[in-house]
């Protein structure tokens, strides 16, 4: 009994020669894995899929909603302004189509800092513009704005971990595997570099357009080359990150032509290769044991 008490309390206790470095608690390979995956489970959200499988671009933008809400205080400044010069008005009618918004958000019910986030944001580019006397100025936190989500996207990049793989992935029920797939992992930075170049597209029409005072084109590119634009690069993130075999079910003709390769034993992935393609030979292969368990006819015509 002794013994086997003091063979108990040995074990207990912490071995004084262990790296503490190596522990799981404190691996750092883990901890970035933890952060990761909490990015990825926050950015996102707001991600979902249609009935067939594509990304609800939709959903990505806010839905009808978010258009209207985040397009129409620009649209109501722009109008204004062109028509009367007037820049005090154009502001208030800015701040007062934001307040609208905010106010009918609150009273369905919306979490405070959700419903004030439009408010706030139509508030700073209306100061900037006040600030100044320059309507020009409206739109330029938006440039700000934008030139940190470059910076973010190219870090990701850096660090090859690229943000269209953190929001993806979530949605493809991949959680952190793509990492492991060159394959994917290219994707996905292929992906990231899309959106980014469209960014960078913004500010290489729109920062000339501002420094040339032109308000009126200013404003109808930012309206422009705002959601729409992003729209449009989710999209097309979507389309060049997809899985290979996504992309083969999404068209019925690829799959038709790799359904017949298959029994033809062209790329038959069974364990007992098919090489016998004599002209007098045809392949029956079952569909579903071929790929699983080798399971390759060979009958004679």
């Amino acid at each position: 009994r002794r013994e086997n008490m003091s063979a108990e309390q040995s074990s207990t206790q912490p071995d004084p020669n262990a790296n503490p470095a190596t522990s799981p608690a404190t691996d750092p390979a883990q901890e970035e894995n933890q952060l990761a995956q909490s990015l990825s489970a926050s950015m996102g959200a707001n991600m979902r899929r249609t009935a067939n499988g594509d990304v609800d671009i939709l959903h990505a933008i806010g839905g009808w909603r978010g258009l209207v809400e985040s397009s129409l205080p620009a649209v109501a400044f722009l109008v204004l302004f062109t028509v009367t010069k007037e820049l005090n008005l154009s502001l208030i009618a800015a701040l007062a189509a934001a307040g609208v918004f905010t106010l009918i958000r609150l009273v369905q019910g919306s979490k405070l800092v959700s419903a004030l986030t439009g408010l706030v944001g139509v508030a700073i580019c209306a100061f900037a513009a006040y600030r100044t006397g320059n309507a020009s100025d409206y739109f330029v936190v938006g440039f700000w704005t934008n030139g940190v989500y470059i910076l973010a996207y190219l870090l990701s990049m850096l660090v090859r971990w690229p943000i269209t793989g953190l929001i993806f992935a979530v949605i493809r029920g991949e959680a952190l595997s793509w990492r492991q797939n060159p394959v994917r992992l290219r994707q996905y930075m292929l992906a990231t570099w899309i959106i980014t170049v469209l960014m960078m597209l913004r500010l290489a029409v729109q920062v000339p357009l501002y420094c040339a005072n032109n308000v009126g084109a200013l404003g109808a590119t930012r309206l422009i080359m705002g959601l729409p634009l992003y729209a449009l690069g989710v999209w097309l993130a979507w389309r060049v990150s997809a899985p290979e075999e996504a992309l083969v079910s999404e068209d019925p003709e690829a799959a038709e032509t790799a359904d017949q390769r298959l029994v033809d034993g062209i790329e038959c992935h069974c364990a007992h290769q098919c090489h016998d393609h004599q002209k007098s030979a045809m392949l029956d292969v079952e569909p579903q044991a071929c790929p699983r368990n080798g399971a390759c006819k060979q009958s004679a015509d």
